[in-house]
Parts: C-alpha cells; structure tokens; sequence
C-alpha cells in the first residue's frame, strides 16, 4: 500500500542528505482529500485488485484475464475527467499519490518518493532510456485474447518534469508493452518527457505550467493511440508501465482511455441510417441530440418543453455489423437543470451504470470508432466539446461542422480530442 505523507516525508529526509550536493530538492506533497477545487468534478478512486482494474480497460472484442501489478499500486480510476486530460474516464497510473492528481496546479515539483536505491525500478524501461535508471515504477500487467489481428490502446502522459528538466537525465516515460514490444510511440521514438514537450513534437503536447488545467502535473500529452499486432485467439501478454527516471522525485502519470483496449481489424458494415436532430434549451443553456422518432415529435411539438431545434443535424445508424452502440444516461443530480451524457464504449457504460447519479436509458443508435489513428474507416467526424460546467452542470455539444466547434470553444467549451465519433456522410 503507498506510504502515508509522514513516513514518505520522513524517509525523504532521511535520504535526500545521502544524495550528491547538486541533487533536486522536491516539496513532498500530501496526498488530497475531498474534492480538488477547480477539478471540473474530475476525480479518483482505487482498485480492489489488479484484476478489476484490468478489466476496467477492455473495450470491444477483447478478453483480459491473469492480471497482476506491482511498485506501491498507484493505481486508480478516473472519471469526469475529459476536459482536463481530453478522456472522460479510465484507468490512471501515477509514480505519485493518485490523490494529488485532479486539483489546480499548485506545485512545479510535486513528489511522492518511494526509494532512492532504484529497488523500484523496471528493466524493461531501463532499457528505454539507458543509460538511466528507472524509480518508482508502476505496473499493470494481464493477458488480452482476441479474435483479431491487432489491439489498440489510447492514452495521455503527464509529467511533472516538464517543462524545467526536458532534456536532461530526467526523462520519465511510458510504455505499452505487447509480447514484450512496447507500442508507446511517437514515430520510432517511446513516450518521454524528452519526446514530447514544447519543442519536440510540440504538437502533440499540452503545457499546463500556468495551470490552464485543473491537473498538478506541469505538462501532458494530448490523447494518443497505439496498435501492436497480436496472436489472434490465444492470449498475449500486456504490460503498461510507467516511472520515475534518474531519481525518484517529480510524479508521472499516465490516464488509459475506459474500454481503451479494442480489437482492430475487420471494416464496419453500416445498416439502415436514421436522422439525429439537435436541440437547445435556453434555460439550462444545454443541448441534447436525439435520433428517437417519438422524442422528436415530442420535442418539435412542445409536449416536452422549453426545448427547440438549432437547425443542426447528422446521420447515425440503426443496424449494421462491426458498430459501436451509443449508451445514454439522465441525471437529475443538478437539479434544476438536467443533463445527458452519451458513450459508444462497452466498459464505460457499465460503469456509469454503477453511478447511482445516472439513470441509464438505453442503447440509442449505432456509431463507427475512429481507428487507430483517429481517421474515419467510413463517414465524417463527429466532434465532442465539453462545457466545462459552466451552467452549473455537465453537458456536452457535439457537431460535425469545424467552424461550430470552434465557435464553441470561444465560448468556453474544451475540445474532448479523442473522444470523437463516425458518424454517417
């Protein structure tokens, strides 16, 4: 179990004076209590065991089993989360205390350190960013079984190495390891503080040093997605990984997409295409999509009232294999407003399932997932933005058109990147 905040700031003490006279001096940070402010609700929760949170990450055609983990277990869930990280919920490995995660950025040097004899290392990671050594590593491993050819993963990494130590010794990295070949990529080169930051694929990286995001750590990846080739119909074994490098002190983290892993191969078959019509209710300032004939009729007749058209509309589908089902939920719990919340991913939905605050509603259309590198097989993008509660409740707008998406982000609204849909032409 991870250390109390005085026996880690006790033992930090203790050793810090064992370490060269150049050596970091971090403030060793207690673990949060209650709900961070600014957090957007973001926020934890821990796993009672290595199999739950295995499970936890398979999505559509995989099988997860033999799962085990290892270093101080920091290992969580994450839900609410997808203006801050750009994934709503998941599965969230940090080198730190999960309990620092989802507040306002009050530190460049947070630490949660474990040792600093590189007892917590990982060899496989060493072997990433030798001549260096890992600390603090954090494990999940387990088998995937599937029917296809190849799986994907999609995944955001934080550091609080950024933006001070990039470039130097203390790279700190993830990995995804599949039969022992690790996926984490950028290009040929594996996910690091030294690849991904302000000046080396500065596209991919977001710099949270002001504190833009309700997130302790100083910088993090947008969501990124991986595919390693698989055994089909035999298990294959899966290792993500994640550390500290050159000494224990500055948290890493890594957050894994619910439902994240899923089988790749195999082209969508659309069925029968159906109209879904967007609405807006002034009074609430939310807006809710609908491609139910009787919700529609409802709505456009003001028998459900204080709602009306935007004008906006896209095709989703009513059958056709190798789609995804979109899940709904209603929640009145910021009453008096209420929201919806729609997710096209299996382990998600059972999980919101579990959340006494959403009313489950059922499977409302069919959809297509973006593959691996977040292209449409068929279709257009439907984009997701996020209020970021700012009507006192959550509600997201989703759209096919690049010049509303951006209209809404002038309003405050967050791109969700990553959590983007298929839908019809």
């Amino acid at each position: 179990m991870r250390h109390s905040f005085l026996v880690a700031a006790a033992f930090a003490a203790c050793c810090l004076s064992a370490l060269p006279t150049d050596a970091r001096t971090p403030r060793v940070a207690a673990p949060a209590t209650g709900t961070p402010a600014g957090a957007s609700k973001a926020s934890v929760a821990t796993y009672a065991s290595p199999t739950q949170a295995a499970q936890a990450l398979a999505g559509a055609g995989v099988t997860i089993s033999n799962a085990s983990w290892r270093g101080e277990i920091g290992i969580g869930s994450f839900s609410t989360a997808g203006g801050l990280v750009g994934l709503d919920s998941g599965v969230v490995m940090t080198t730190g205390f999960l309990g620092t995660i989802f507040r306002a950025n009050q530190a460049s040097d947070t630490s949660d350190i474990h040792d600093f004899t590189a007892a917590s290392n990982d060899a496989q990671l060493d072997a990433i960013v030798a001549p260096y050594t890992t600390f603090d590593a954090t494990v999940l491993e387990f088998d995937v079984t599937t029917s296809a050819s190849s799986i994907t993963i999609r995944y955001v990494f934080a550091s609080e190495e950024y933006n001070e130590f990039v470039g130097s010794e203390f790279n700190d990295v993830f990995a995804f390891f599949v039969n022992g070949v690790n996926c984490a990529k950028v290009g040929n080169q594996p996910v690091t503080v030294n690849t991904v930051n302000g000046q080396t694929n500065s596209s991919l990286y977001v710099d949270n040093t002001g504190g833009g995001r309700a997130i302790e750590f100083d910088g993090l990846t947008v969501v990124l997605t991986c595919t390693a080739a698989v055994t089909p119909n035999v298990p294959n074994r899966v290792k993500l990984a994640i550390a500290d490098v050159s000494d224990p002190i500055y948290d890493a983290a890594v957050f894994l997409s619910s439902g994240g892993i899923t089988a790749g191969g195999g082209t969508p078959q659309p069925g029968e295409d159906v109209l879904a019509v967007e609405y807006f209710h002034a009074g609430m300032g939310h807006y809710f999509i609908t491609a139910i004939a009787g919700e529609i009729n409802a709505l456009d007749t003001g028998a459900v009232a204080g709602w009306a058209r935007t004008g906006q509309t896209f095709k989703v589908w009513s059958s056709g294999t190798g789609l995804a089902q979109v899940c709904r939920f209603f929640t009145t719990y910021f009453a008096p407003k209420s929201s919806h919340f729609y997710t096209a991913l299996t382990n998600e939905c059972e999980l919101v399932k579990q959340n006494p605050i959403w009313q489950y509603e059922g499977l409302v259309f069919l959809i297509v997932l973006p593959d691996a590198g977040g292209n449409c097989p068929i279709g257009r993008k439907l984009y997701r933005l996020y209020n970021s509660g700012l009507t006192g409740a959550p509600n997201h707008r989703y759209t096919v058109s690049l010049v509303i998406r951006q209209q809404m982000i002038d309003q405050g609204f967050t791109p969700e990147d990553g959590a983007e849909w298929c839908v019809h032409d």
